[in-house]
């Protein structure tokens, strides 16, 4: 019975040791999604002659570190009317993720009383188009294509002369996205969009 004991006794360290070493091993590390944080805000609109500087941006890795980052790409002209991007790009550590944001700025000295935002219909989809004034002479313009595959997309609009808008291209989750011949009325709107999955006719809106 005294050698059953010892046996038995014998297994149960070695099941304790082998468990515990099973479980040390098999440690895994828990990365999160990188993002990044740009400082200021993504929309600004300044007037025609102003001094710009970037504010920058803070990354925040796979490990939760954050650390400040400087524009990878900076196209700001104050002399000029216009919309311009100001771009962080940045890579992981592990090399995994890519990350990405984009600064817009509106340089317009534009003051128009009138105010654009609203509920704009495309009656060829009946589908809206949502228009917001985000800044002096700057609208955010949601699904500018007016149709039901583009709701998520947002593009931004400058008045860069009185009742003259353009709209370059900016990212989107569809690709380069641009508007041209924007036209507002009173009673509604209209304008081409550019980008590779839409036609190039005008599309016109109804204000709703």
């Amino acid at each position: 019975m005294k050698n059953i004991k010892v046996i038995i006794t014998a297994l149960c360290i070695s099941m304790l040791f082998s468990c515990e070493k099973e479980t040390t091993d098999n440690v895994s590390k828990v990365f999160s999604v990188p993002y990044i944080n740009i400082k200021n805000g993504d929309v600004i609109s300044i007037p025609v002659g102003t001094s710009y500087t970037d504010a920058g941006a803070e990354y925040t890795g796979e490990e939760g570190t954050t650390t400040p980052i400087q524009a990878a790409s900076n196209t700001v002209n104050t002399t000029k009317p216009g919309l311009y991007l100001v771009t962080y790009s940045q890579t992981s550590t592990s090399g995994a993720y890519e990350t990405v944001a984009t600064r817009y700025v509106a340089v317009t000295s534009v003051n128009d009383p009138v105010d654009y935002s609203g509920t704009y219909l495309r009656q060829a989809t009946n589908e809206n188009a949502f228009v917001t004034k985000v800044g002096n002479g700057m609208y955010s313009v949601q699904n500018p294509g007016g149709a039901a595959v583009g709701r998520g997309i947002v593009i931004y609009y400058v008045e860069t002369a009185l009742h003259v808008f353009e709209a370059p291209p900016q990212p989107t989750v569809d690709g380069p996205f641009a508007a041209e011949d924007i036209s507002f009325t009173a009673t509604g709107a209209s304008w081409r969009v550019d980008n590779e999955h839409y036609g190039t006719a005008l599309r016109f809106f109804v204000k709703q």
